[in-house]
């Protein structure tokens, strides 16, 4: 083992100690030689926007490695890329699901005219956010407080002919997106958009993952890599630009990379025609002490619908 793999190796098992976030706890139980992949994939993705000049950086002096319900806005550029992406494959006049908005697409959407937003959300604060940024919306947008975690109502089930998610990097929380996508969703004609990091996730879980998803009656349509660029805060920049220092070539460029993002790529998934899907293939788990039928207190409250101007 040579001297950056054994250094990740003893980092892991020390950090892991430290943090509850199952996303980093995900991350460090990979094998050293999938950590170092994402590493490196991360730092040279910095690097290629630090050459581009292409920065947009976060004024977020946080110290926390994780946000309040795992959240890390995208860039402005990402947001208007998701919403180019929705647009050009033409669900402007579709029945279109958000779960999950901290990173704005909503208000994006609603600027272009999109006529069927619904956004899910459990921060109720953020859902008071975009419904003042959406206020002069020329078609309603609907938003409800639901923590995923709880399931969702029966009057969303198959409602919707494209979802997109942004959901914690690691399989757990993944699951549980997965299991609202194939109850909201239509089966026929409807496609969802994913984004995650393939190298967070690691090569055994998304192999998983994807025959769970082509069992649901969806294939993989297409993959966008390092879609989505999310400015890091104080704190998780220091530790990815101290990580850095470890894993690029320092005896040919003396210097280490001063990480500021972190990146996901987009995939892309499409129902197949027929609506002959077997619906006891479903099999996505939720964690034991909760029950998919059980819903928070406030499941569809505060319930927003933007007016027409």
């Amino acid at each position: 083992m040579n001297l950056s793999k054994a250094f990740l190796f003893i980092l892991s098992k020390v950090l892991i100690i430290f943090f509850k976030s199952r996303t980093i706890k995900h991350i460090l139980n990979l094998s050293v030689d999938e950590k170092k992949e994402f590493l490196l994939k991360i730092l040279n993705e910095n690097q290629r926007f630090i050459d581009l000049e292409k920065e947009e950086y976060s004024d977020n002096n946080s110290l926390k490695f994780i946000q309040n319900y795992n959240q890390l806005p995208c860039t402005i550029e990402t947001r208007k890329k998701r919403a180019d992406l929705l647009e050009i494959n033409g669900f402007r006049d579709k029945e279109v699901l958000l779960m999950g908005d901290d990173d704005l697409v909503s208000v994006e959407l609603a600027l272009r005219n999109f006529k069927h937003v619904t956004v899910l959300d459990c921060d109720k604060n953020l859902l008071s956010k975009l419904k003042i940024l959406t206020s002069e919306a020329k078609f309603p947008i609907n938003f409800f407080h639901i923590d995923l975690y709880h399931g969702i109502p029966n009057y969303l089930n198959k409602l919707f002919d494209v979802i997109c998610f942004d959901p914690p990097q690691n399989s757990k929380d993944l699951d549980v997106f997965l299991h609202s996508t194939f109850q909201a969703i239509k089966y026929g004609n409807s496609s969802f958009y994913m984004m995650l990091n393939s190298s967070a996730i690691g090569e055994k879980e998304l192999s998983t993952i994807i025959k769970l998803i082509n069992n649901n009656g969806f294939f993989q349509h297409n993959k966008i890599e390092y879609f989505n660029c999310y400015p890091l805060n104080k704190g998780q920049s220091i530790l990815l630009t101290f990580v850095s220092f470890f894993f690029k070539s320092i005896k040919k460029n003396k210097i280490y990379i001063k990480c500021r993002y972190y990146f996901t790529d987009c995939y892309e998934f499409k129902s197949h025609i027929t609506n002959s899907v077997n619906q006891d293939n479903f099999d996505v788990k939720l964690p034991e002490s909760n029950n998919s039928n059980k819903y928070i207190k406030d499941v569809s409250l505060p319930f927003f619908t933007i007016s027409r101007s």
